[in-house]
């Protein structure tokens, strides 16, 4: 695998967008309720001593203190919120980076073509899993080895019976086996690459 195209640009996060983004709409609201409750509770008390007290001294201290606090709680939750998004969208990405790569590798088994694995990063998620995709690859492959080497065998076989004097009805049966394992053949051969066509 190239390593120079396997690098991921910042525009190439976002790569699975329909995945993505409602997992980091949906934790970003979690995050805010939380702030919104520890801004509740940090600065209740202060609101309460600067509407309720009935000293203007500690009414003065209270709305004081509350401003200052609120802005710089303010610029906190900002600061907060920008690294939480930029987390969530590497987090989200480590997961659907693989996601991609297993579509990948499944369109391509789907057309007939069991040579590509699913190759991931190293901080990637799902690696279990792509190593059992990666085991079924290698077995199908190794399957179609044995089998093309069957039919090898079959054909090299109905070939001989061929040579052989036969009546008509079993000349035509074995040139119908010989296509069936040719054409059986042909097939297996788009498992793996490294197999001959024949």
């Amino acid at each position: 695998m190239n390593v120079k195209r396997n690098h991921r640009r910042w525009k190439n996060f976002l790569i699975r967008r329909d995945v993505q983004l409602p997992i980091i709409a949906a934790n970003l609201v979690f995050l805010g309720a939380v702030c919104a409750v520890l801004v509740a509770v940090l600065l209740s008390p202060l609101y309460h001593d600067m509407l309720k007290a009935e000293d203007l001294w500690v009414q003065h201290v209270s709305g004081n203190l509350f401003l200052i606090l609120f802005q710089r709680i303010t610029l906190a939750i900002l600061l907060i919120v920008v690294l939480a998004t930029a987390h969530q969208i590497i987090l989200s990405h480590r997961f659907c980076g693989p996601l991609v790569n297993f579509g990948h590798t499944f369109a391509r088994m789907a057309k007939g073509d069991f040579s590509r694995k699913v190759y991931l990063r190293k901080n990637d998620f799902l690696k279990a899993e792509a190593a059992q995709v990666n085991a079924i690859i290698d077995r199908l492959n190794d399957d179609g080895k044995i089998l093309h080497e069957n039919f090898n065998r079959i054909a090299a076989t109905l070939s001989l019976l061929s040579l052989q004097e036969a009546p008509p009805e079993t000349a035509v049966l074995i040139d119908k086996l010989r296509k069936s394992v040719d054409s059986c053949r042909d097939v297996v051969s788009t498992w793996d690459p490294t197999l001959p066509k024949e």
